[in-house]
């Protein structure tokens, strides 16, 4: 999409109703329902909440296909800028500008740059050498770190490819990602997420330039104040980069019905949403996985449940620390009931498995849940 509009244009709030497909959203905007274009393939699911998230558009011109452009959204109290094609501009000028001290001296002198069977997003020069450039949009984030992607993006892990690739072949070559928070201090690839973009990461760290900014906003969102460089602690991504630790599984019963559990017998489930928690020493996306299959034998509570109920979502945790119980309780907190003795029997919590009316994935409490354990838990600050 060609962008014609400057960020210092009219700017025009809604409320998020839903997310159509990727690339369209419905809003109530003036006091009507429209569909607005949403320039951000990510999943940004812990900021698109139904009927609370405040998105900022721009009106689109007469020709274009849909009225209005979904610019930013608001967390709390900050606009998170969501226009991911609007990045590489704003990095663009930084840099001609010389205000992106990493990159001081150099000017962009080219855009979407065929590297193989792809493109990266700059090539830099300065009077002695060139860089390329792969910029990404960051807007997963909780209180002092930040996380990229916010789902698994083969297309990122590949652009990290081929930088390697070309540093290899003796050229310079950077990644940056730029954070939209001017709180954050850290960044990390989100390895809960996308174990292989992680991995990536790590193996290509002494070959490629890695960076990482946040950007700060003016009041009316139309330009950078300030830019900060973020601290990337490899050393702690390098422990905690195994497959273990614990997850949630958000499932969904389509009606009420009794099920037996095995030793806890004839149970009755009521029509709507359970949370489980459970841990894995080691493999955990292959325990998340062997949940979804339909054909196993039935040994946790978890599997007599699932064969009548489906999973929509799952959220991994890897951590070396023992927070099954923690995390337990962290959701019976808000969740509206617990089914007792379930998936719990090796511990002393009252249940492993939570039920809630509406789907907590759109639930304020439920996302700062996941968060906290994901993003600001973590304890290398």
């Amino acid at each position: 999409m060609r962008l014609d509009y400057p960020l210092n244009c009219e700017k025009i709030f809604a409320r998020f109703i839903e997310r159509k497909n990727r690339f369209v959203v419905t809003v109530y905007v003036d006091g009507k329902v429209a569909e607005c274009y949403l320039p951000n393939s990510g999943r940004l699911w812990e900021l698109l909440i139904p009927e609370k998230t405040e998105l900022m558009l721009v009106r689109n011109q007469t020709f274009q296909k849909l009225p209005f452009t979904v610019l930013a959204c608001k967390k709390k109290d900050q606009w998170v800028l969501l226009h991911t094609h609007l990045t590489n501009k704003i990095i663009k000028s930084l840099i001609n500008e010389n205000i992106l001290p990493i990159y001081r001296n150099f000017r962009v002198i080219s855009e979407e740059v065929e590297v193989g069977k792809g493109r990266l997003d700059l090539l830099l020069e300065d009077e002695k050498e060139k860089i390329y450039l792969e910029v990404k949009t960051c807007t997963l984030f909780g209180e002092n770190v930040a996380m990229f992607p916010d789902a698994v993006t083969e297309r990122g892990r590949r652009h990290l490819m081929e930088l390697k690739s070309l540093a290899e072949k003796g050229m310079r070559t950077s990644v940056l990602f730029v954070v939209m928070n001017p709180a954050i201090k850290f960044f990390l690839p989100a390895y809960h997420i996308d174990f292989e973009f992680s991995k990536t990461f790590m193996d290509i760290r002494e070959k490629v330039d890695i960076r990482a900014v946040s950007l700060d906003w003016d009041s009316s969102f139309s330009y950078v104040k300030t830019v900060k460089e973020l601290e990337i602690p490899f050393e702690f991504l390098q422990k905690v980069l195994k497959e273990k630790g614990v997850y949630l599984l958000v499932t969904y019963l389509d009606t009420s019905k009794s099920i037996v559990i095995g030793k806890l017998g004839n149970l009755h489930f009521s029509k709507g949403y359970y949370v489980y928690v459970g841990k894995a020493k080691r493999e955990l996306f292959r325990r998340i996985k062997r949940h979804k299959e339909k054909s196993k034998r039935m040994h946790w509570h978890i599997d007599y449940f699932l064969k009548e109920a489906k999973i929509i979502n799952d959220f991994p945790i890897l951590t070396d620390k023992d927070i099954e119980c923690r995390l337990a309780y962290s959701v019976s907190n808000i969740s509206d009931a617990m089914v007792p003795d379930f998936g719990s029997s090796d511990c002393q919590c009252r249940s492993h498995l939570f039920y809630f009316q509406e789907n907590p994935v759109y639930k304020i409490s439920f996302i700062e849940i996941v968060n906290h354990y994901r993003l600001d838990m973590l304890g290398f600050e």
